[in-house]
């Protein structure tokens, strides 16, 4: 097949745009119409490429990756999105990551060329069937994307004129399982003319038939998810002709279907997770979970997208400032009491009503002091609480006392975190009159040990994984054990992941931790994996609403450190667990309003309960 630039974004293509003139809004010379772009292969494929343009860019986090307004994180910058949804700022008129009008330009101009690239001549059947087998993917995709933000949306089945009268426009929303319905059978017959699996080391930004196939794995298991599966609190969320948006009786059979899903593309890729070795032929824990991320295209790897320059955002703000960078991409102290002990267990198993932490006695977790020795991730001299924790922590979160991803200025100089007050990236030291970390932690996991911020260079092989094979483990043990509990695929695709993060596993042996009693004790643990193994990759702020626990965990206290106290690597002070910010998370906050110029043009539709 052709090589084309997947994300060429001219003028004269884009519908629905801030471009000057409309597509369709200009004189007869002035530029191409549509018949002309589907007369000719080069213009066919840059309308593609238009609709390919809609795809979010998370990891550009300051605008469109909704990290920071989960229990993850916090971005000190104010002017980002994720403030609004923090502190209770948004409604109607004031949508954070509004996507209702973005994707619906994205799924009409997909309709478009669905409809329309049959008529071109110079392109063979087979790539105009392919072609149009993506954009059938990538407007289902567009679909979900909405339907993770307001539940139920409108399922456009006919291209509506760009000149049409209000009149014919109005839509009313269609049910949450109807949309369901709708793009799992869009994705089966996009994966019929797609490839089992791009090959092309240019075209690796194409969805193929593995990535139809983890759609439908991650919208099978929300549809079956406590908020879209009988939720009474929806009840009142119906049409203007009463219809229920959201089915009221729980189906236990959406279970199923979800783990059915999960497990034909676990079959598929039969390869299984990414692992490496390090120089002497051992295995290394550490880099087998960060180098998914920096190993380009690896085989745990079913569909991403190149960063386009944004992936700056995380190495920059996830940054020390002693490497001129601006540590303000901070990870919550929740957070950090997640990430499991070396020994497997979890270091925290709760909260006092002081919210303090209950420390779990079995983990050998100790919450105070320096360390009097070094381990392998640690030197001596680093407070307690951070040593002998599992390898995903020290890949995904820099502390006060670790080492950083690179050395310094000279190249070989071994530079270390300080965010306690005086310290060289503390609020009296280094990071005076500047806005970093609230939290005293910052978020290395999309830092790369191949960048160097300091000399302004930065790694530019980086891609966002829209879907891996490590989730579709997760999708699969969550569903399983909610269809089928006791099931002994449940606790092995669990194992695979923590044995990939070179931690104890559930089961049998010397190292082995006790198989988990009970259903909601299963539960519980694919929960505390899932939050560890997929941090930062934008799930956390949806698995929160999906399980109807976001109350509890996206509202009230967010803790971190005390940033305005400390002299020193070893002073107490610093390590005192501290609020940084109050957050609000209402009932009406489980999904976006519907911006008012949406309903003020679609008198048809409904908005979301609450707003």
């Amino acid at each position: 097949m052709k090589n084309i630039k997947l994300f060429l974004i001219p003028c004269i293509l884009l519908l629905v745009t801030s471009c000057k003139k409309d597509f369709l809004d200009r004189q007869p010379d002035d530029m191409l119409n549509l018949n002309d772009v589907f007369a000719k292969a080069k213009y066919t494929e840059e309308y593609l490429a238009n609709v390919y343009s809609y795809l979010p860019n998370e990891s550009n986090a300051d605008a469109e990756n909704m990290t920071g307004a989960s229990d993850e994180a916090k971005f000190s910058n104010i002017y980002v999105p994720s403030t609004d949804l923090n502190t209770g700022n948004w409604g109607p008129t004031r949508v954070p990551y509004e996507g209702w009008g973005k994707y619906y330009r994205a799924i009409r101009s997909a309709s478009v060329f669905i409809e329309r690239v049959g008529e071109n001549k110079e392109l063979t059947e087979s790539v105009k069937s392919q072609y149009k087998a993506e954009a059938r993917f990538l407007r289902a995709f567009y679909y979900f994307l909405l339907m993770r933000q307001y539940g139920p949306v409108v399922i456009m089945d006919e291209i509506i004129p760009v000149d049409a009268e209000p009149k014919d426009i109005q839509r009313p929303r269609n049910t949450y399982d109807e949309c369901v319905d709708y793009v799992v059978n869009e994705l089966n017959a996009a994966q019929e003319f797609l490839p089992r699996k791009v090959t092309d080391n240019s075209q690796l930004s194409r969805p193929d038939q593995l990535t139809c196939m983890a759609l439908k794995s991650r919208v099978l298991l929300y549809a079956a998810s406590p908020l879209f599966n009988g939720n009474s609190e929806m009840s009142s969320l119906r049409s203007k002709e009463g219809v229920p948006l959201i089915n009221q009786n729980y189906i236990a059979d959406k279970w199923a279907k979800a783990a059915e899903a999960a497990k034909l593309l676990i079959d598929a890729m039969p390869g299984g997770l990414y692992k490496k070795n390090d120089a002497n032929g051992n295995y290394d824990a550490f880099a087998s979970y960060r180098d998914i991320y920096f190993d380009r295209w690896n085989k745990e790897v079913i569909w991403a997208r190149h960063s386009l320059g944004a992936s700056g955002t995380w190495e920059w703000n996830g940054g020390l400032i002693q490497v001129a960078g601006y540590a303000n991409y901070g990870a919550t102290q929740q957070l950090v009491d997640a990430f499991f002990m070396a020994n497997g267990e979890s270091p925290v198993l709760g909260y006092n009503s002081d919210n303090q932490p209950i420390i779990n006695s079995n983990s050998g977790y100790v919450e105070s002091g320096p360390s009097a020795v070094a381990t392998p991730y640690t030197r001596a001299g680093v407070w307690n609480m951070y040593v002998n924790r599992e390898p995903r922590f020290y890949a995904t979160i820099t502390f006060s006392g670790s080492e950083w991803v690179y050395k310094g200025a000279d190249g070989k100089t071994p530079l270390y975190a300080e965010f306690f007050a005086t310290g060289k990236d503390g609020l009296q030291g280094g990071a005076r009159g500047m806005d970093p970390t609230k939290s005293g932690y910052v978020i290395r996991k999309y830092v790369s040990p191949n960048s160097d911020v300091f000399n302004r260079k930065l790694f530019d092989n980086a891609a966002w994984l829209f879907f891996r094979l490590g989730e579709i483990y997760l999708n699969y043990a969550e569903a399983l054990n909610e269809s089928s509990p006791g099931h002994p695929d449940i606790l092995k695709y669990v194992n695979l992941i923590r044995e990939r993060a070179g931690i104890p596993q559930y089961g049998t042996g010397p190292n082995a931790l006790p198989v988990p009693s009970s259903q909601d004790e299963v539960r519980r643990k694919i929960i505390a994996e899932r939050r560890v193994e997929l941090v930062f990759e934008s799930h956390r702020l949806f698995d929160t609403r999906r399980w109807k626990i976001a109350p509890q965990t996206d509202g009230g206290p967010m803790y971190g450190l005390d940033m305005n106290a400390g002299t020193s690597l070893a002073d107490p002070a610093f390590y005192v667990r501290r609020v940084f910010e109050r957050r609000t998370f209402d009932r009406k906050h489980y999904l976006w309003p519907i911006h008012q110029n949406e309903l003020d043009r679609d008198k048809a539709l409904v908005q979301n309960p609450g707003w």
